[in-house]
Formats: structure tokens, sequence, C-alpha cells
């Protein structure tokens, strides 16, 4: 295997590292291995039938190479380590009952002419042991159902004996007593195993102590931290019935201030009480100051992009547990690609951001954030740049499954480098309301969220539920009148431990009440890596169609339509502008494949459905003006349908995702005079992003 670089363009090699950190790293192994050590082509298991195969092979050193030419080679370090193999193949039979297998056969084979070589393992199985019967002892006669093994616990008598439902089953127990109260409860257990008639039995014994109420709550670690602060934050009521979960939530709610390194939380007895069980709660001090960089990058068909990232963060902001977080995010992006000719805009981005955080504001599992922003950015019909503020306060609820916040924002833009028919008499050139300059935006935002996903990030199971919903008028101090919302489902369901089903339900309305309309930044969009992946970024969108004959600034009708059926064609180009609804489904499905370099490599196949409507002109009031032709309702009948794939490897950075989407439909899009015409472009898009889609 020989590995060699050569120069590329300055803009690819964030792309280059994330490979080289994968590719060059199994290079580099496998020039220093491949010497006098062949490598492994193959792995036979010759007899499994009573087990699962996949597991099995997970629990031996001997791992086949990967098939994936770039992978690293698995190499046989010591002929001996198959021996070490049977061992543990024989071990894993015994933890599912068949306590008389026997690997009669461990052998290393030479494969072909190459430096490498095929294992066989013949396996003889037998018979498993069965469960005989299954008693749980040591528990009041007062509590019948307890006696019973837990439910969800395949110890089922007349099934084969296995370990790891033995060990689950004990380990339920103690959780069941302990989240009735029993805080210092134990459990043991004994298998007695007939090995002439193959049967085994199960004894369970429990001693549950008294049931246990939380004392006071001591810290001990940080030498740092105000103290009477940290437990009112903590907020620890004594005389509470003691329940695992409670101290679980403590524990989660200190982590995450993120002023610490460590936190445990666990019951401690008090001495002559056996009924009252203390808090202890460990600390270890993070670093008060931290300072991050970073870089990163977005490659689509229709826009790139490269950032990079300076973050720093003070924690004990003036004292207390207040943080405060300053950041710099400079950048440049190209509309539609670096490569592409001709470019039809690009320039510099920027993003200043102070965050003031402020914890337990509002009582317990409470917060306030003050952010200041600075923002310079690039869209495709303008560029823009100015200040804005939003303060806001989160409260949770259920161990933070359920969360809502409030908040207050504000935007004062100006417009620069802007395209012409955006400037044009909106009656004119059609529903180009809510693009006023300068642009004075503020708008109450309100959000709930109940997240029962086993987690935030590459979630596998469970499900969300979520609803956004934002006012704006003259009593939040903005130049437009509008109400928006925006509900959301999300479903996660895995399957054989390696495939996961994931999908996703937007829905997006806007109800204008002003000559203004909605305002363009507010809008709904879709396309995009998180989005509709059958279209670029916030491509699938009402468009207006810009460009110039001669002298004359403006398309003609005709020549809009000509343009949307010629994309490119002379200087015309076509612009997204948003829309007042929005439908967006989504359907995929995950598969980790192999693990590459120490991390998951997986494949991902998506179907991607939805649509925009075009933007309300808003209502006149007492003006004299024509309202602009648009679908007042989203037509299910003419939704813009795209399937594809993509490739994910999972990082401590994240996921890196390659997806590309096929449009199967070429629908007709509306066009600023009212018009369908048809959709333009390619029907493949791609997307190079870090992060599940949803």
């Amino acid at each position: 295997m020989a590995c060699s670089i050569n120069p590329q363009p300055w803009w690819l090699r964030p792309t280059l590292l994330g490979l080289l950190l994968v590719v060059g790293g199994g290079c580099t192994t496998a020039a220093q291995r491949a010497q006098g050590r062949p490598w492994i082509h193959k792995v036979y298991l010759d007899g499994v039938k009573q087990v699962k195969a996949g597991e099995l092979r997970d629990k031996i050193a001997a791992q086949q190479s990967p098939w994936f030419p770039l992978a690293p080679k698995r190499y046989l370090d010591h002929p001996y380590a198959v021996e070490v193999d049977r061992a543990r193949i024989e071990a894993f039979y015994q933890s599912h009952g068949y306590f008389a297998a026997k690997v009669r056969k461990a052998e290393i084979l030479p494969y072909k002419d190459k430096p490498a070589v095929d294992i066989r393992f013949t396996i003889e199985e037998g018979q498993p042991t069965l469960l005989s019967k299954v008693q749980v002892v040591g528990l009041p006669p007062s509590k019948p159902t307890d006696r019973s093994p837990p439910d969800k616990v395949a110890l089922t008598v007349g099934q084969p004996f296995e370990h790891q439902p033995y060990l689950v089953a004990k380990e339920v127990m103690l959780n069941r007593l302990r989240v009735r109260g029993h805080a210092f409860a134990e459990v043991t257990g004994e298998v007695a195993v007939n090995r002439d008639d193959r049967t085994a039995e199960v004894t369970i014994t429990a001693q549950p102590g008294p049931m246990t109420k939380i004392g006071v709550a001591r810290i001990a670690g940080s030498s740092t931290v105000d103290m009477p602060a940290l437990i009112r934050y903590a907020v620890i009521p004594t005389g509470l019935t003691y329940t695992p979960s409670f101290l679980e939530s403590i524990q989660a709610k200190l982590y995450n201030l993120g002023i610490f390194s460590t936190v445990l939380v666990e019951p401690v007895a008090r001495e002559g009480e056996p009924k009252i069980a203390d808090v202890r709660i460990s600390l270890a001090d993070g670093k008060l100051r931290e300072l991050r960089a970073g870089l990163g990058f977005g490659i689509e068909s229709q826009r790139t992009e490269v950032h990079g990232e300076l973050a720093f963060t003070q924690r004990r902001f003036l004292g207390g547990l207040r943080t405060l977080q300053l950041g710099l995010l400079p950048g440049y992006a190209s509309i539609p690609a670096f490569w592409a000719n001709p470019i039809s805009r690009s320039g510099p981005m920027l993003s200043v951001k102070a965050d003031f955080t402020q914890p337990d504001l509002l009582g317990e599992n409470s917060s306030l954030t003050w952010s200041l922003i600075y923002d310079l950015g690039i869209d495709y019909a303008y560029q823009y740049h100015g200040p804005g503020t939003r303060i806001g306060i989160t409260k949770s609820f259920l161990r933070d499954r359920l969360k809502l916040a409030a908040s207050y924002n504000f935007q004062l833009l100006s417009f620069f480098n802007t395209d012409p028919v955006i400037l044009s008499d909106p009656g004119a050139a059609g529903a180009l309301y809510g693009f006023v300059d300068p642009y004075r935006l503020g708008y109450l935002q309100e959000q709930i969220v109940y997240d029962r996903r086993d987690r935030s990030i590459d979630a596998r199971r469970g499900f969300l539920v979520g609803l956004l919903a934002e006012q704006s008028g003259k009593y939040t101090g903005s130049a437009f009148d509008y109400q928006k919302i925006l509900p959301e489902l999300r479903g996660y369901w895995t399957f054989f431990d390696r495939l996961t089903v994931a999908a996703r339900l937007q829905f997006g309305q806007m109800f204008v009440q002003n000559e203004l309309g909605s305002p363009i930044t507010q809008r709904f969009y879709l396309g995009g890596p998180s989005s509709h992946r059958g279209f670029s970024y916030n491509r699938l969108s009402y468009q207006v169609c810009s460009g110039r004959i001669g002298e004359a600034p403006y398309p003609t009708k005709l020549d809009c339509k000509i343009a949307a059926m010629t994309e490119g064609i002379g200087d015309f180009r076509r612009l997204p502008i948003g829309g007042d609804q929005m439908l967006l489904g989504q359907l995929e499905l995950r598969v980790s494949l192999f693990k590459l370099a120490g991390n998951w490599f997986s494949l991902a196949a998506f179907s991607d459905v939805g649509d925009v409507t075009a933007p309300a002109s808003g209502s006149c009031g007492d003006k004299a003006c024509e309202p602009v032709p648009y679908p007042k309702a989203l037509d299910l009948s003419k939704l813009h349908l795209a399937v594809g794939g993509g490739i994910r490897y999972r990082t401590v950075i994240g996921t890196i995702r390659f997806d590309l989407g096929v449009r199967l439909n070429r629908l007709e899009v509306t066009e600023a005079d009212g018009t369908e015409n048809p959709d333009p472009g390619s029907r493949i898009a791609y997307h190079f992003s870090i992060g599940e889609a949803f």
C-alpha cells in the first residue's frame, strides 16, 4: 500500500485534513507493521448455528481486513493469538449457556501468494444448558410483585441460560429497589449448573435495607466556587425520599455549568441513622478561562464558504456561576461556488458575538442569556451588515426532557451590492415586499421542545416534538407586522444495532399584517445539507429573475421565461427570496458498516419532499395597491421530490457527511410575475458538511 500527497488548492485543505488523519494514519501503521507479519484476509467461523456470528466476531482479536481499499490492514501479530481466540470463543459460548462447546480446530492458512492468511475456527457447539428455576428471595411479603424476575429480562424457564440476562436481572432488581427509596440496597445472585442434565437454577437475593430520606448536601473538591450559591443552584431539599434519578439530575445540572471538569453526586450513609442519606458532591475545578480556535467549511454546488473561529470563555464571570463568551467568526463565501464561472456574488463574512449567561435566574433549571451581535453576510441577492441583540430565558422540566424558551430579538441591518431587481417597484417586479433599507426587525420568539431522544447528537432512538413561534409589530420596535409558527416532529428507530431509520416532518406558516409583507430574512427557505437535499442552499424558494438587456436593468417576462428554461443564458440569473408557507418531509436509512481508524464508517439512503409558497404582498390598508398573485396554499400534488444517498464518517468533532440528492421531478417554480416556469438547473445537488441532517 503506497501513500502520496499531491499539492491541492487551498480551499481543499480542510477536506484533505480529515482524510489524511484517516488514510495517512493507516498508511503509517501499515508500513510499520507489515514487516514479517501477514495481514488477515478472512476469518471463518465454521459450525456457528446457535449464536450470532457477528457478536462472536466482535469478541475475538483476529479481525479480517476491511474491503475498503484505503482502510488499514489488520495483521496477525503472533501465531499464538489464535489460541487466545480459541479460549475467547469457548468463553463466549459458556456465557450463552453452551458449557460443552469446543473449538476443535484453530488453523492459520496461507492466502494465495500474498503476505496474507485466512484463519479458520471449527466449532462444536454442543447442547445448551436450560434454565430450570428462577427465584428472588429477601423481599418482604408485602411486595409480591417485587419478588418476580424483572419483566423485561429474558430469564425464562425452559430457555437456554445466558450470563448477560442474569447480570441484567440483578441490576434491574437493584435499580427497582433504589427507585423505591432504598438507597443502600444490595442484590446478589447465585447460579447452580448441573452439567449432567444440562440445567441451571438462578437465585437472586435482595437486601433492601430501610427506606431512605435525603439529608444534607456536602460539597468537596472546589476551592474557588461560592459554596452557598452552588448549594442554592443545586436545590437539594432535605427530607425528600431518595431516588437515583434525582441525584443524576443534580449531577448533570452541575456538570452542564461548564465550570467543573468532573462532578460526582452520591448518597452517603449517616452514621447511626440508617434511614438518612446525606448527599456528597465531589467536584474538580475546570479551567476558568478557555481559548478555542477552529476552521470550518461548507461545499455545495451553489454556494461554498470557508470560515474560522476564535472563541474565549470566562467562567465564574464577576463571581458566582455566570459565564461570558466572546466569539469571532471570519469567513469568505462564494455564490455559486469558488470554481464556478462566472461567480455571481462573493465576499467576506464576519460574526462578532458576546454572550452573557446567568444560571438559576428564575428558580431552578432556568437561565438567562444576553447576546450582542454584529453580522456581515452574503446572500443570493444582496450583502448586509449591522448589529443585533437577543435576551432570552430558558427553563427546563422533567430532567431536561421538556424545555421552554422565550426571547426578544432585534436586528438593524444595512444592505449593499444589492441586485437591481430587488430594488425595483414591488408592484412591477412582484411580491418583493419585505425588503427595506435600513432593515429594522424586532420580534418575540417562543419555543417549546419535548425531547425523548437517546442523545442530542446522532440520535438512534426516541422522538422529538417542537414548536417555534414569532410575533413582530410596532410593539416590538419593528417595521414589520407578522406572526410565524413552525412545528416539527422527529423520530428515530434502530434495528440490529447498526440500522437506524430517521424521519422528520416540518410545517411553517407566516401571517402578514401590514403592507411591507414578511421580512425577507425571516421567510422560509428549503435546500441544503440540513434541509431538502435535492436543492442547494436555500434554492427551493419563490424566485425572481434578474438580468440585463443592453441598457435595460430589468428583464421582461419573456426574458425571465427564457432564462428559467435555460439557466445561465446571457446575464440572467434566478434569485430565491423566500416564501410564507413551507412543508418538509424527510426519511433516512443509516447503516453502520465497519470501523475505520477507530471510527464508524456508514452509508445512508434518503428521500426528501417539500415546497415553499410565494410571500404575501401584505395588507395595504387604506392605500391603493394591487395584490400580487401567488399561490396561497401548498399544492400537495406539486411537491418537489428527491432521493439520494451519502457516506458518513463519525469523528470526535462530529459526523463528516457527504450527500448526493437527485430530483425525481422537475416541477415548475413560481416566478415574480405570478406565472410558473420550468425549474432550471441540474437535477443533482451535492452537500459536504459536518453533523447529521436531523
